[in-house]
């Protein structure tokens, strides 16, 4: 806990400080790129919070200070590169393939268009993607990709592959993984799923959401 007599925040603290730094660096690089809004400088807020630590706790400041930079350098090229922050559309197989296996990490959803259940599927992927900006999101329809349709085994959609370097580390096939509800899901399960597998870095979602979810029937058998 924070030591008030002495001014001092221990190493949970200070993880803490920094972990809500990047999040909020993360929201305004999105809202930069998107609408054109600025990025506040958040040096003077930590260094005014870290103030007073000890020797052990300046070690472990710049440490976690040069993390930090390392990360939002990564976020920010990959955000105005266009290749994250969103969920991208693939209309051609042979791309999908390329993008999944030079990825660190990639998820990919293969839908349908006119299936109520991959729409919704394709609304929570945006928000991760929004959130998650080390992580590629990628969705491509099941009518452009037959041969990993048929190489994947996929009869039931929504489906979708998450990659690490390439190589698949999970699936996850329609809401079943997801909680009680067939017909739809928070979008923390889904988080939750991703992050266990080192998909995601962990974040937590902040501000509440409301779910509207969408009587869309069963999965689709293919």
């Amino acid at each position: 806990m924070f030591n008030h007599e002495q001014g001092i925040l221990t190493e949970d603290e200070h993880q803490n400080v920094m972990s809500e730094a990047i999040d909020k660096f993360e929201d305004q690089l999105l809202q930069r790129e998107k609408y054109g809004r600025s990025i506040d400088d958040e040096d003077a807020e930590l260094d005014e919070l870290l103030d007073g630590e000890d020797d052990f706790l300046a070690h472990y400041r710049e440490r976690r200070v040069q993390e930090m930079s390392d990360h939002m350098k990564t976020v920010e090229k990959n955000v105005t590169q266009k290749e994250y922050g969103s969920l991208q559309v693939v209309k051609d197989e042979s791309a999908l393939m390329q993008l999944a296996s030079k990825s660190p990490r990639c998820v990919v959803h293969f839908g349908l268009d006119n299936f109520g259940k991959c729409k919704y599927m394709d609304e929570k992927l945006e928000l991760l993607a929004e959130r998650h900006l080390t992580t590629k999101f990628a969705r491509i329809d099941v009518e452009d990709c037959p041969f990993l349709v048929s190489k994947l085994k996929i009869k039931v959609l929504p489906f979708l592959v998450a990659y690490k370097d390439g190589k698949e580390v999970t699936r996850i096939v329609g809401f079943s993984k997801l909680g009680n509800d067939p017909n739809g899901f928070a979008p923390e399960s889904l988080e939750g799923l991703l992050a266990q597998v080192g998909i995601l870095e962990p974040r937590s979602f902040n501000r509440p959401r409301h779910e509207d979810h969408d009587d869309s029937g069963s999965d689709l058998d293919l």
